[in-house]
């Protein structure tokens, strides 16, 4: 492998890094991880979920216990999707991933310039 190559990515990663939409996904990670009412939540529902999870691993599951847990996880997650932290971090993560699909556009763009992305021999016979 080409070292220019390597060397270019690691600078290119050091760009993104350092970019405003990484550097805000990070912050409002950081800061969601801190929120004690989300990570609460976030532990609720890991709890309901393992607890369906045991239910539908037994030889005869309660299936009326796994309709009452299967509510109670969604009334959960619509509780954290309500947080204003848990929107801030969606939000956040958005607009990185948003800059990712562009850069990863320019990359495309330059490795397949004909917009030929199975690459091979481009419909050349």
């Amino acid at each position: 492998m080409s070292q220019s190559v390597i060397e270019k990515a690691k600078e290119l990663a050091g760009v993104i890094a350092q970019s405003p939409e990484y550097i805000a996904m990070r912050a409002t990670e950081d800061a969601a991880g801190q929120d004690e009412q989300l990570q609460a939540l976030y532990k609720k529902y890991d709890g309901i979920h393992r607890d369906i999870e045991e239910i539908t691993l037994k030889k005869e599951p309660d299936f009326d216990q796994m309709d009452a847990l299967a509510r109670e996880l969604e009334e959960v997650h619509g509780q954290i999707k309500a947080m204003p932290m848990y929107q801030a971090l969606q939000s956040a993560r958005k607009q990185f991933s948003d800059m990712m699909g562009q850069v990863n556009g320019e990359l495309s763009a330059v490795l397949n310039p004909n917009g030929n992305a199975g690459g091979g021999c481009g419909g050349i016979v």
